[in-house]
């Protein structure tokens, strides 16, 4: 696929937004001090993006979601686990600092949130998921909110803390409390 100067002027800013993430709390930085660090004018951001929100929301899309969203699209559930887990990972104190964003509709924490989400009522459509007669009012909907908090709080708490904790470990985690109760944990 051939790149265009429209999406090398996006990455451009994206990048320089990354560099300052990693310096400067998310919301000390403004559209000037980006644009200003990529030699561009303020007009050129708004042509790629709306605000700095979508810039993390574009760069957790293009760096993270997107290598995942194939991998689940080709069956491979587990192995998309652990290529999340790596990709936050990889780039650890940039997500670290994004996690440190005042809550709100636009926080990283609600960008992962949704992305999580959506991505089991997608798993829970692909597989046609079910829900046990006797719970006719467990829906997708519910189970989909119940693991992503869950999901979303131990992903969180992991860039959160210290680098002691490999992606790798994280991901083994995340496998082990979507595949066990916790009635199986305290047997």
């Amino acid at each position: 696929m051939e790149t265009t100067k429209k999406d090398l002027t996006k990455e451009l800013l994206a990048d320089c937004f990354h560099e300052l993430l990693l310096t400067t709390p998310f919301d000390k930085i403004t559209i000037k001090m980006i644009t200003g660090q990529a030699g561009l004018i303020r007009p050129t951001f708004y042509k790629h993006f709306q605000d700095k929100y979508e810039v993390l929301e574009w760069i957790f899309k293009t760096r993270v979601t997107d290598s995942v969203d194939l991998m689940l699209e080709n069956g491979m559930e587990l192995e998309a686990i652990v290529m999340f887990c790596r990709c936050l990972d990889k780039d650890r104190k940039f997500y670290r600092r994004a996690c440190m964003m005042e809550p709100g509709p636009n926080s990283f924490e609600q960008i992962l949130t949704r992305y999580i989400y959506n991505t089991f009522l997608d798993l829970a459509e692909r597989f046609s998921m079910r829900a046990d007669e006797r719970h006719h009012y467990l829906s997708k909907e519910i189970l989909a909110t119940y693991y992503t908090y869950g999901l979303v709080n131990t992903i969180r708490d992991w860039l959160l803390s210290g680098d002691d904790v490999s992606a790798e470990d994280i991901a083994a985690c995340c496998k082990y409390l979507l595949s066990h109760s916790v009635l199986d944990l305290i047997k």
